[in-house]
């Protein structure tokens, strides 16, 4: 796959946005207006990888050409890889009972390689409400963007920069039930508009509480349900963000970790290795062979040769008389005084013994 060596405002962007009902498409320009009017076609079940690859194929075959790949996808994507696949990975769809084989077969799904190798253009994939918070918010601050549809998706931006995704579409959220459950297609089907507006709301002020955002926008196919009276710092966006912000995804994710990481692998790979230290026993060999030369020199000039350095001795020396104490001396004085004092006692006895006899 080649580099792209023009200028990013001169790109067209193939914008993909995949939805649990529907899959849509369009190419954008360098200023982010639609070259195409948006494609779309259902989301066919049961939905393996390999079937979404043809489909999208499919999709975008009358599209004009393009540069790079935008991809929304509702589930958790890391550096291009599918790590959940919530609405797909049942044969029924969303809410339906999971099947092992899809399970296995979406688990870590590189569909960023996978869009490569079908179009040979470079490729990005992010959560869905990433790529359409990337189209609707102004870089100011924090920014939360919520996505109502045949789930729920969540998006947190800091002064324009997209942060790490988080799922809180499976959090708990009220009485056990997860946001997807209170504030879902299906839910909404099941309480009516007015009870899930009001959830809606009130799911608002705990999102509030929790991050603390500047703002917060709401966008997804339910947004225009929730009418006009929003509550403070909340906005409404149109669903077409999903595809608009196909080329905003490129900028907001610029210097993440995983870019950083391949810039940083880039340029250990160019980057000359650091000359290798030359061993000191080098040097003292051309030392020695220097000095050689100036005795042969020497020699030559009729000078005698300067004498010898002496090896210092002594340390070694004390080394040796400290590893081999000195035998102590045995105490002999004592023993010679004791003998000495014996002798006179013993002759004085050999004296008196013939004049008792006489």
């Amino acid at each position: 796959m080649a580099a792209i060596t023009r200028p990013e405002d001169s790109l067209d962007t193939l914008a993909i946005d995949i939805g649990g009902t529907g899959l849509k498409a369009s190419v954008l320009d360098g200023t982010g207006q639609m070259e195409h009017p948006r494609v779309r076609v259902d989301t066919p079940y049961p939905l393996s990888p390999q079937k979404l690859v043809l489909e999208l194929q499919s999709l975008i075959a009358g599209l004009p050409s393009f540069d790079r790949i935008s991809v929304g996808f509702p589930g958790m994507v890391r550096d291009g890889r599918i790590l959940s696949a919530p609405h797909f990975v049942s044969p029924d769809g969303p809410g339906g009972t999971p099947a092992p084989k899809l399970v296995r077969a979406w688990e870590a799904f590189d569909l960023a390689a996978a869009l490569e190798d079908v179009t040979g253009k470079p490729t990005k994939v992010a959560n869905d409400a990433d790529l359409q918070g990337a189209a609707v918010i102004e870089g100011n601050g924090f920014e939360l963007v919520v996505t109502l549809g045949t789930g729920v998706g969540t998006a947190f931006f800091s002064q324009g920069q997209l942060l790490p995704h988080l799922e809180l579409a499976h959090h708990p959220l009220r009485r056990g039930k997860s946001y997807n459950e209170v504030l879902g297609e299906a839910a909404r089907k099941k309480t009516g508009n007015s009870k899930w507006r009001s959830r809606v709301f009130e799911t608002v002020e705990v999102l509030r509480a929790l991050c603390f955002f500047d703002h917060c926008y709401i966008g997804g196919g339910n947004s225009a349900r929730l009418g006009s009276d929003l509550p403070a710092g909340v906005s409404v966006v149109d669903n077409a963000a999903g595809i608009l912000g196909g080329i905003k995804l490129w900028d907001v994710t610029r210097g993440q970790a995983g870019e950083m990481a391949n810039a940083r692998h880039r340029a250990v790979a160019t980057t000359p290795p650091t000359p290798r230290r030359r061993p000191v026993r080098r040097t003292a060999t051309t030392t020695s062979a220097a000095s050689a030369t100036t005795q042969a020199a020497a020699t030559s000039a009729g000078d005698a040769p300067p004498a010898p350095r002496r090896t210092p001795v002594r340390r070694a020396a004390a080394t040796t008389a400290a590893a081999t104490p000195t035998p102590r001396r045995t105490p002999v004085r004592r023993a010679a005084a004791t003998t000495s004092g014996a002798a006179p006692a013993a002759a004085t006895r050999r004296r008196r013994a013939p004049a008792a006899g006489s």
